[in-house]
């Protein structure tokens, strides 16, 4: 009877060893999943921290580094680079020749000027360029060497006649042939969808244009109202081609630029983009 009893309690105490050590080794399979997770969660956190993009509506957004400040005086423009510290930002990248280009549209987009101001000093840059009273947004165009930079529009207030004083009030042309002098530039495609890829391609009653600043031609796109800037540069160093995309619906004005016996024309279209 006594031996009975022992054997009872022995292969109890087995079945509660058995349960102890099966239970354990649970808890710790479970307590190692909100390690990991913990982990994975400061991975995230780091790599946000080190990451400066945001995304809004399929847009990468990205916070500049960079703050350009302008000033316009007796036909010249000076312009000062500084960091968010107030550091002189006097490291560029050359892009298409040039360290910096300028593009100014006055406020109704009827002018158009493509600029490279000069060097003068450290983050210190000038360009000589008459003109006419009126408003105008400049985009300072960089690629600052490890630093951040989104093209932004900057006033420009010249006298006090508001000659184009007006937000622009585009209307979407039904022929997308220019010509300037005896050079006629075409636009392909004719019709524009919001966030769908399109390639811009040019065609020339005379053959190519001259190379100009690194490339074939260049291609500036403004929306209606001159605040969304986009540079677009050709796919390859031989055709005048350039990959874009609109991301929102609306009236846009197109800027192409290419060089014919040793001048560059500028061709302008207004296109609607439709959702």
């Amino acid at each position: 009877m006594q031996n009975n009893i022992v054997i009872r309690w022995a292969l109890s105490a087995i079945i509660i060893l058995v349960l102890v050590i099966g239970g354990y080794s649970v808890y710790a399979s479970l307590a190692g999943n909100p390690t990991d997770n913990h982990t994975e969660h400061n991975s995230a956190k780091e790599s946000s921290k080190h990451g400066i993009h945001e995304e809004h509506n399929g847009e990468m957004q990205t916070e500049s580094e960079v703050d350009p400040m302008m000033v316009y005086t007796d036909g010249k423009i000076r312009i000062e680079l500084k960091d968010k510290v107030g550091e002189p930002v006097d490291q560029l990248e050359v892009n298409h020749e040039k360290i910096m280009h300028l593009i100014i549209v006055s406020e109704d987009l009827k002018q158009y000027y493509h600029l490279h101001p000069e060097k003068i000093g450290k983050g210190q840059f000038q360009v000589t360029k008459k003109l006419s009273e009126g408003n105008y947004k400049a985009f300072i165009d960089i690629k600052p060497k490890n630093k951040e930079y989104m093209v932004k529009p900057l006033p420009i207030e010249v006298g006090t006649n508001r000659a184009h004083d007006k937000d622009a009030t585009l209307k979407p042309e039904t022929t997308f042939t220019k010509t300037i002098g005896d050079q006629t530039v075409t636009i392909r495609p004719e019709t524009f969808k919001v966030k769908e890829p399109v390639t811009l391609s040019f065609s020339f009653n005379k053959g190519l244009p001259e190379p100009y600043l690194g490339a074939l031609g260049h291609v500036v796109i403004l929306d209606e109202k001159g605040n969304k800037y986009v540079h677009v540069h050709p796919v390859s160093e031989k055709e005048t081609k350039f990959e874009t995309q609109f991301d929102q619906p609306g009236v846009y004005k197109i800027w192409a630029e290419f060089k014919f016996n040793g001048k560059v024309h500028v061709y302008p279209y207004v296109v609607e983009v439709k959702s």
